[in-house]
């Protein structure tokens, strides 16, 4: 089978509060060479201001201004755990890549090329090369990270013969399916489809930078511009592009 799936409840992603600490990072040990070429999904909300594959920064959705995937870092779950039960199956699992999915909430996208606003979209995946736990009670998946274009995207329906996700709820959370296993075929056949892609990760970041001026400082979506400490600031492309 393409895809192993169990029907789940929501497991919406959790907005950060007023009050704020620097987090407990620690190191969970696993030896990335014994990794296989299977995958797992993680679904995120789209920025739709942007025509690019971003996290919903400015809250347009009104499910919280959106930090992950936390892609300056090459990260998911790292700010604010979202699908935390998804993230740990996957830490804990022998799966190498986390796909990114997302559906597309730009106007303008969706007329220029077609996109059904209903339908879902890989755009992305991060290979896992480190397994933090936070704060003693959230996993945060970290490595090499590629974005590509909605033009470049694929489509979950097309790919899978139907989307992931069972409904919006009229702008509540996603009633999303979990536990979404992608086999070595179905892995196979995404890398390959963007072997010759560009990988516009930079580009992204630019433009998730630009929008969070547009908000106020304790909705930033970035620790240090809260006026917070980081331990990955040093390597965080947010300062670099």
């Amino acid at each position: 089978m393409a895809a192993r799936i169990r029907e789940g409840i929501n497991m919406g992603c959790k907005s950060s509060t007023q009050k704020e600490i620097k987090s407990k990072i620690n190191e969970v040990k696993f030896h990335p060479d014994n990794l296989v070429e299977t995958g797992m999904i993680q679904y995120f909300y789209h920025s739709p201001s942007s025509k690019l594959p971003i996290r919903d920064v400015l809250n347009e959705l009104k499910q919280g201004h959106k930090t992950e995937p936390h892609i300056e870092i090459g990260a998911e779950n790292f700010l604010n755990p979202c699908y935390q039960p998804n993230i740990k199956k996957f830490a804990h699992s022998k799966d190498k890549y986390l796909f990114l999915i997302t559906t597309c909430r730009n106007k303008e996208i969706n007329e220029v090329f077609g996109k059904n606003k209903t339908n879902q979209f890989i755009v992305g995946y991060i290979i896992k090369n480190r397994i933090l736990k936070i704060d003693e009670k959230r996993y945060c998946i970290k490595g090499q990270t590629f974005i590509y274009s909605f033009h470049d995207s694929i489509s979950v329906k097309d790919l899978f013969g139907k989307n992931f996700a069972q409904s919006e709820n009229k702008g509540k959370n996603l009633s999303l399916m979990r536990d979404v296993f992608i086999d070595n075929q179905k892995t196979s056949d995404i890398l390959i489809h963007f072997k010759n892609r560009t990988n516009i990760l930079k580009k992204c970041i630019k433009e998730i930078i630009e929008l969070d001026q547009r908000n106020p400082n304790d909705k930033k979506t970035c620790r240090v511009l809260r006026g917070l400490e980081c331990d990955f600031k040093e390597e965080c492309m947010r300062w670099k592009v």
